[in-house]
């Protein structure tokens, strides 16, 4: 029982650690309202996990690159 206990707390640590956090910020979002991002495209993580064209097109929806 005790094996099981161990177990499930370690699955439970793991899980609630590699979830996507919501990275949200509206004052990154506001800054960036009326930004005109360059074309390029070479492609940027968000803290979101989340593929963004580039940094300006990530910061314009207020998500942070990592």
């Amino acid at each position: 029982m005790r094996k099981f206990l161990y177990s499930a707390l370690a699955v439970i640590a793991i899980l609630s650690t590699s979830c996507n956090k919501d990275c949200y910020n509206p004052s990154l979002e506001n800054q960036y309202k009326n930004a005109v991002c360059p074309t390029d495209c070479p492609g940027v993580t968000g803290c979101d996990g989340k593929t963004y064209c580039n940094e300006c097109e990530a910061n314009k929806l207020g998500v942070a690159v990592e």
